[in-house]
């Protein structure tokens, strides 16, 4: 081959820097939701990539910051999922509703992300807050406000947004989890339906006033 060819066919192979680390990425959040942390080679994730090992470390100098950007970007898209699905609702209620089933439906679509929260929780938690929950805090008040503003309207039996917030966040953060490690692999989706039919309505009947 000549060297015109040579040098053709390495341009060709040449990537733009953000699509050769959103490739990393990718790969590292598979292999690092599939065996965890400390039992991943970043050689392994950089032939899943089909890049140099050389080329990860460029982008991640350590295994750590790797991992910290695989979940990072994971907690991005999440966000991202969620605040598409609320952008142009207005009502509370629908709010909540439609914030609420978008969570579900990315853990339906990306079984993963749950796997590398488990892990970075029992990898890292001496070192910082866990990225999740990190995010959490910093939606939180939007949310609150949320909450608020549907106790407002009159149609909340409970008055205090943060107790509503933080049980309905337990309960879909929870159930995510519980049907990941359990695995019953069942519809998140179907699961969303459920839970917010049992929040917001309750599950006993109405109690007669005359009884």
């Amino acid at each position: 081959m000549s060297s015109d060819s040579i040098a053709s066919s390495a341009k060709r192979g040449r990537m733009p820097a953000a699509e050769r680390c959103e490739q990393i990425l990718a790969a590292a959040i598979k292999v690092f939701s599939e065996q965890g942390f400390r039992c991943t080679e970043v050689q392994q994730i950089a032939d899943l990539a089909k890049v140099g090992k050389g080329t990860v470390y460029r982008f991640y100098p350590t295994k750590d910051e790797l991992f910290r950007a695989a979940v990072e970007d994971v907690m991005q898209r999440l966000t991202a999922q969620v605040d598409d699905a609320v952008r142009t609702v207005n009502d509370p209620l629908e709010h909540l509703r439609e914030g609420f089933k978008a969570y579900m439906a990315f853990f339906q679509s990306h079984p993963e992300a749950i796997e590398l929260f488990v892990h970075e929780s029992a990898e890292f938690r001496r070192v910082g807050q866990p990225r999740y929950f990190a995010y959490s805090d910093m939606r939180r008040q939007a949310w609150i406000d949320v909450y608020q503003q549907l106790i407002d309207s009159g149609r909340c039996r409970v008055t205090d947004p943060q107790q509503m917030l933080d049980v309905i966040g337990n309960l879909a953060y929870g159930s995510v989890l519980v049907n990941r490690i359990s695995g019953r692999n069942e519809s998140l989706v179907a699961i969303a339906d459920q839970l917010l039919d049992m929040v917001l309505h309750g599950v006993l009947k109405p109690v007669d006033a005359h009884q």
